[in-house]
């Protein structure tokens, strides 16, 4: 793979495989995140090697081995993540695609203006989906006057209600009106967000999502209403909010897997460049099938309830009160499956929500080591399935994932630009 800054690969000689990477800017120290075959990350600083110019490590024995990997090397002072490669049966991955969401320069972001962030919306489908097939939408809460608003193409927040929904350009399904707050990503390259609170960019492909507005709020969309207009329509969301301390957002598998989306945060001073999500590596298909073949048992029907349009949390299947798994925790602790999964109740104090979801609550001591999260049931599967996935091994597959830093989670101070990428 070529880039701006280096080239990379990996080297077989007899059942060894050496990665590489070679920099063409100031990095005088590199180290390389590998998987062997789907197996415990593996975080290592690489070597010099100076006849070759360039940094190596050796992975013994794995000739025939599958080895995802990517990179952490310095430009100076500023630390950057390659994007993920493969390495098969002694052929690594292609150069990743212009649409990869590494491909975009950080001094080619636009400069935001009144304190906002530049907003891009990235089609990462592989030709799937046009850019005039993939629909994004902004609705928060207006800092300057408290109404909830929604995003339009010039930047600016425009105030929802309930006439919205029956305004020129709305859009209507089964006979029903719903507001159109929505646009396409051949619609603008860049959008300036501007600061607002509780934000939402709504994400989805093939249509638009309906959903009703209201002078004080909206009506999202509903997983457990048999009747909600957006049950066949493949959709998904980011959460952020940006205000006087920067910006401050994350991916989210709370509710539900969608499609994989990357979410690209880089700072104004340049020393901030960080990525979370799924791996670019992993596919739509790819992620449905792994799930149901790596799941247990109880957590299984979760990708297939609502397939093929997306994969359920826990709490939208069958470990609802009267479904089949209502009672999953009990004998674990005295606190209900629901108030653990939803972290409410009892279960509302997010390190001990945190722990009964990882299976470390009754060991106090393992409640921040990360090795020793999900390693026997009761356990909260789904979310064990998306930091398996993602990098940096970061998700928030359930409500308090954030503690101990696990969640997919990104914030700045000096906000530049920010992108989202739509996988598939």
């Amino acid at each position: 793979m070529a880039s701006a800054d280096f080239t990379q690969g990996a080297d077989v000689s007899g059942n060894n495989v050496t990665l590489w990477f070679k920099s063409s800017v100031n990095t005088t120290w590199v180290d390389v995140h590998y998987k062997v075959n789907s197996g415990v990350q593996q975080n290592v600083r690489m070597s010099f090697n100076a006849g070759a110019a360039r940094f190596e490590h050796t992975i013994l024995t794995a000739a025939q081995a599958e080895i995802e990997y990517f990179f952490t090397y310095n430009n100076g002072v500023p630390a950057y993540d390659t994007t993920t490669f493969t390495y098969r049966s002694g052929q690594p991955d292609p150069e990743p695609s212009t649409n990869s969401i590494y491909s975009i320069p950080a001094s080619s972001i636009p400069q935001p203006s009144e304190g906002g962030v530049s907003l891009k919306v990235m089609n990462g489908t592989g030709g799937a989906y046009t850019d005039d097939q993939i629909y994004w939408g902004v609705i928060g809460i207006n800092p300057v006057n408290g109404k909830w608003s929604y995003l339009d193409l010039a930047g600016r927040l425009l105030p929802i209600s309930s006439d919205l929904n029956n305004a020129p350009g709305h859009l209507t399904k089964d006979g029903i009106n719903y507001a159109n707050i929505y646009h396409k990503i051949s619609d603008a390259n860049w959008v300036n967000l501007p600061k607002i609170e509780s934000g939402r960019l709504f994400l989805s492909v093939g249509s638009p999502l309906y959903m009703k507005t209201f002078d004080d709020g909206f009506a999202g969309p509903d997983l457990n209403n048999p009747t909600d207009p957006n049950l066949n329509i493949i959709f998904d969301f980011v959460e952020f909010t940006v205000d006087k301390d920067g910006y401050h957002g994350n991916t989210t598998r709370v509710d539900q897997f969608g499609f994989p989306i990357q979410h690209r945060l880089v700072n104004l001073a340049g020393n901030y460049d960080r990525t979370v999500g799924e791996l670019e590596s992993e596919t739509r298909s790819g992620l449905f099938a792994k799930y149901v073949n790596e799941v247990p048992y109880e957590f299984k029907s979760l990708g297939t309830l609502q397939a093929p349009y997306r994969i359920l949390s826990p709490m939208k299947g069958p470990f609802q009160e009267g479904g089949a798994y209502e009672n999953y925790f009990a004998g674990y602790s005295s606190i209900s499956t629901q108030d653990i999964l939803l972290g409410v109740g009892e279960a509302s104090n997010p390190e001990v929500c945190a722990a009964l979801n990882r299976h470390v609550y009754t060991e106090p001591d393992n409640w921040n080591r990360v090795d020793q999260y999900y390693q026997a049931a009761p356990a909260n599967y789904y979310a064990k399935f998306w930091h398996d996935h993602s990098i940096d091994g970061l998700a928030y597959g359930f409500c308090y994932d954030d503690v101990n830093g696990q969640a997919a989670y990104l914030e700045v101070g000096d906000p530049k630009g920010l992108i989202v990428r739509v996988g598939w």
